[in-house]
């Protein structure tokens, strides 16, 4: 009787994990199609002249409440040579002393000067941050970066030649992800392996296909193609708003060039669990367009591939020890198995693009368990009107 009881639940449990064999093995399959259209950007040649006409940069740091970050960034970014001409901190009404920070380094750096401003309504702060600076801004170029992003010498210099090199309008470099607790290590690359499989890189730079994607915290846009799509005011409500850019400028028929930047760009983008909590429960339900039903389906897909397959795995290891596993604990075995290898090859090719450690793919279970409960977390207070919260404020769009 008990064999009986248990056979309509281990066999919806086999047809899930055999849903999620598919779906994994799609993902390694994007995964293999992207290392192979994967770049790093190369150098320009030793005689490219940074002054040349068309390549002067303005760099816009759009900043609320960061003066933990703006120095550093600042620092990282006034040590670049004369391609940077101007280097614009948008302060969103910070409460701290992020303002008087870079009017200190206005003082030493005549590049750096410092705008300010409160978003109007129906704007987010970062929207509005950007929309102001970039139409203060005189580059050919606008290169939108976040206060915690860190780049090596000459990246800007090396990124503004990748962009020419492949005639983009658009150029942006992923970033090796910076993380100091277990939790960090666990989810972040993770979660990153997850968006870059449903925004996969062999669609973002087909000019036939719809998707876009960018990393927000090193957006490099021709000043001529960003206001030509509308700029940040096109997308002033949106959270999300570099995808949503990505995808304006793919609609207009601009090209997109999404480089492997690891070893030039670094960040910390959350420090420790309560950031991360919230930061991702800003983001994650823009990731399924705020659709609760597409959230349900996306938290169980999470639960399905990542949190299952290694217990399962394990359990049923375990019982073998004791007795032979029946018809349905053997199917289960096998698509546990196929599940866990395809998050595993995922993980080994997606890592390199962030700098990130693969074995922390076998923490898969807990990151499966986080991504699942912010994205349910982030549905259910969009639901129930209340709203995300980041940077001190609501965010109810």
């Amino acid at each position: 009787m008990k064999r009986q009881s248990e056979a309509p639940g281990l066999a919806l449990l086999c047809a899930v994990q055999c849903a999620a064999a598919v779906l994994g093995g799609v993902a390694a399959i994007f995964a293999s199609l992207d290392a192979r259209e994967a770049r790093r950007p190369r150098p320009p040649a030793e005689n490219a002249n940074p002054l040349s006409e068309g390549r002067r940069v303005s760099v816009i740091g759009p900043m609320r409440n960061e003066a933990a970050n703006v120095r550093g960034w600042l620092e990282d970014v006034c040590a670049h040579d004369e391609i940077v001409s101007e280097i614009i901190v948008s302060d969103d009404a910070s409460a701290d002393e992020t303002r008087s920070i870079a009017i200190d380094a206005a003082r030493i750096d005549q590049r750096v000067c410092v705008i300010e401003g409160a978003p109007p309504h129906g704007w987010l702060g970062k929207t509005s941050a950007c929309e102001r600076a970039a139409r203060a801004a005189r580059g050919d170029w606008l290169l939108f970066s976040d206060a915690d992003m860190r780049m090596a010498p000459g990246t800007i210099n090396v990124a503004v030649a990748a962009a020419e090199a492949y005639a983009a309008d658009v150029c942006s470099l992923t970033a090796t992800l910076e993380c100091e607790t277990f939790l960090e290590r666990v989810v972040m690359p993770t979660m990153a392996a997850v968006i870059m499989s449903g925004h996969p890189l062999f669609l973002i730079h087909d000019a036939r296909s719809s998707v876009g994607l960018v990393w927000g915290g090193f957006l490099l846009v021709r000043r001529t193609a960003y206001f030509a799509v509308g700029g940040h005011a096109a997308v002033r409500a949106e959270i999300a708003e570099d995808r949503a850019l990505a995808e304006r400028f793919k609609a207009f028929g601009y090209r997109i060039r999404l480089f492997d930047g690891h070893d030039l760009v670094r960040v910390r983008m959350y420090r420790g669990a309560r950031e991360m909590w919230l930061g991702w429960r800003k983001n994650v339900y823009e990731g399924v367009r705020r659709n609760p039903i597409a959230a349900g389906f996306f938290a169980l897909a999470q639960v399905a591939t990542l949190v299952v397959p290694l217990p399962a795995l394990s359990i049923l290891g375990f019982t073998r020890l004791t007795r032979r596993l029946r018809p349905l604990e053997s199917k289960l075995a096998m698509y546990s198995g196929a599940t866990a290898a395809a998050c595993v090859v995922t993980r080994a090719l997606r890592d390199r693009s962030i700098g990130a450690n693969p074995l922390t793919a076998f923490g898969a279970p807990i990151a499966g368990l986080f991504i699942a409960g912010v994205m349910i977390a982030a549905a259910w207070r969009d639901l129930t009107g209340r709203g995300q919260v980041w940077k001190d404020r609501v965010i109810i769009s």
